[in-house]
């Protein structure tokens, strides 16, 4: 069973997802994007979990939410404390200009995938808590939420300590 599967017995997708031209926004971003992202976005497209995290889509439109997948700011990149890695290897490993955001927790939390990979399917998940450092996960999207929500990671990935280890949460589509 695919982490996806998974998810939708602890988070039930909402009646509709959202539709993406993929064609288009790998065009616009220059890269393809992570298949569970995809199927995620499709079942369940774009909102928040329990009020508190927002899973982001792509968008090539202007004028659409200022909220959308996307790399990290210039002004954020040039703030040193951006480039803080809770794992030393990760520092020489890993650059801040690689990370593309897919959401956001009321903590402040940024979540993301490291895209230094040409194989998104392989990108890990990275999370920069607020006030904190970029923490490193060996998993896809869809897995981070279901690890935690059922708190199978071996400490809190987020500020968010009402998500964590929850074991059911609901999904508010945007």
């Amino acid at each position: 069973m695919t982490a996806l599967e998974q998810l939708r017995h602890v988070m039930q997708p909402p009646s509709t997802g959202t539709h993406i031209d993929w064609d288009d926004i790998t065009a616009a971003y220059g890269t393809q994007f992570p298949f569970d992202y995809r199927d995620f976005l499709s079942e369940y497209g774009t909102g928040e979990i329990e009020g508190m995290m927002a899973v982001f889509a792509p968008s090539t439109d202007p004028e659409l939410p200022l909220r959308h997948t996307s790399r990290l700011p210039a002004d954020v990149l040039d703030q040193p404390e951006v480039d803080e890695w809770n794992d030393p290897r990760h520092a020489e490993l890993y650059d801040p200009a690689d990370v593309m955001v897919w959401g956001e927790t009321v903590e402040a939390d940024v979540l993301g995938w490291i895209t230094s990979s040409d194989e998104p399917n392989t990108w890990p998940v990275a999370v920069y808590t607020h006030g904190g450092e970029w923490r490193v996960y060996g998993c896809t999207m869809t897995e981070f939420l279901l690890k935690l929500l059922t708190g199978d990671f071996e400490r809190n990935p987020t500020g968010l300590t009402r998500l964590f280890g929850r074991g059911s949460a609901e999904f508010t589509a945007s």
